[in-house]
């Protein structure tokens, strides 16, 4: 059975819990307890805190600052060997302080609200790391607070750079950058999977209806993908992008492609109200699952699949203008040095309501001569754009006259596969 003392560190989640039960930690202390003292398994106190997915800031913070802390004591929680030479290469044991550090730091795509929660989760890591640098109980040769520090650092520069750049402009496009997400419910965004489709047809919008059983009486066509325009929380009075929905699931299916071969065909689309989505009685439809992994994103790793699902959140973020001349504007009225990669290197072109660059391929005529012609159809705008696994990318996309909020036409939408 756990010592008192061991078993209060056991307990400890959050700073909240670290408040209840500081009070009886201190008591032992002032008994006797070496805060040093290792259970069964060889554990410190410091060790209990940091099992935790998410250690408290502010338990790691008292342990450290005790008068009796030793750090020299709490040197197992390093995970390198202290006198590994450069270049060598040094497997370490699993969830370690510094591979969770890695994880945290912040990526292309993070955002101010993101990095300041990447921050304080890093807090405790960096914390124990600065002390056991001070006593010299790491390896030079591997990254250091510092490194870590800074890397925080430069990106809270890019980002505000990035808002006073933004901030020049009365109005920008929004898109929606495509994320993996854990699973959460059988009509959360995903890519492929099995659909789930109503089991009743009585009730359902007679446009539906004709769409839902053409789907249901094509053996051929399987699901793709959907998109839950509730998650993006484009609604007023912070309507984010008004050319989308506000609400509502929209359902891709598409051919089975045959083995080797690139996903061609007409895409078929139905789109469903929340009402629908609460009205009607729903089951999974096992028979549409797109057979291999044709369409998986390629940012996405496996570990990403759930069920042959991928689900998917949405981050939006705002689209500069596509125009040299009304940047540099922009960069004169604000008339400080910014990074140019924020605005020459922007990753626009994929996610939801992406920018797509111009992109085109040769087509054949039956003479044998060949022409070079847009991928995107003229008119169209792109809804969803990205990169499959082994196969080039896919472009979902629709008339921008069809393109209209909550009354879009999505039997318009088209499909088309981009050679890499």
């Amino acid at each position: 059975m756990l010592k008192e003392w061991f078993w209060l560190c056991k307990k400890i989640k959050s700073d909240q819990l670290f408040a209840e039960y500081q009070p009886a930690l201190q008591r032992l202390l002032d008994t006797g307890q070496d805060p040093h003292e290792l259970d069964a398994n060889g554990r410190t106190a410091l060790g209990y805190i940091f099992a935790k997915p998410f250690p408290s800031k502010a338990a790691v913070a008292w342990l450290l600052n005790l008068p009796q802390f030793t750090v020299n004591k709490e040197a197992y929680l390093y995970p390198y060997d202290i006198d590994l030479p450069a270049g060598c290469f040094q497997l370490t044991k699993a969830n370690n302080m510094m591979d969770k550090l890695d994880e945290l730091m912040p990526s292309v795509w993070c955002d101010t609200s993101e990095l300041a929660a990447k921050q304080r989760l890093a807090e405790p890591y960096l914390m124990l790391l600065a002390k056991l640098e001070a006593a010299e109980l790491t390896n030079p040769f591997q990254s250091n607070c510092q490194y870590y520090q800074q890397a925080f650092a430069d990106k809270q520069q890019e980002l505000q750079q990035l808002a006073l750049l933004e901030a020049q402009f009365n109005e920008l496009n929004v898109g929606f950058h495509m994320l993996a997400a854990e699973y959460d419910n059988p009509f959360q965004s995903r890519i492929t999977g099995a659909p789930w489709l109503p089991s009743a047809t009585p009730d359902i919008d007679s446009a539906n209806l004709k769409q839902l059983e053409l789907i249901q009486s094509d053996p051929s066509l399987k699901f793709v993908c959907q998109i839950n325009f509730s998650e993006l929380n484009n609604t007023e009075p912070d309507l984010l992008n008004h050319r989308l929905p506000t609400a509502g699931l929209l359902q891709v299916y598409m051919p089975q492609p045959e083995d080797g071969e690139e996903p061609q065909g007409q895409c078929q689309a139905i789109y469903w109200s929340d009402a629908e989505l609460q009205a009607l009685d729903w089951q999974e439809a096992t028979d549409k699952v797109m057979i291999g992994d044709m369409f998986a994103p390629s940012n996405f790793g496996i570990e990403c699949r759930k069920a042959g699902a991928y689900p998917l959140c949405w981050r939006p973020y705002k689209q500069l203008p596509d125009d040299p001349e009304q940047i540099a504007l922009a960069l004169e009225n604000i008339g400080t040095v910014i990074d140019p990669e924020l605005y020459t290197d922007c990753d626009y072109d994929s996610g939801l309501m992406p920018q797509v660059s111009e992109r085109t391929q040769l087509v054949f005529n039956q003479d044998g001569s060949c022409i070079e012609q847009p991928y995107l159809p003229a008119e169209h705008i792109a809804i969803l754009s990205y990169l499959y696994c082994d196969y080039g990318s896919c472009i979902f996309s629709i008339p921008s006259k069809a393109l209209h909020g909550d009354n879009s036409d999505w039997q318009q939408l088209r499909y088309i596969f981009c050679q890499d």
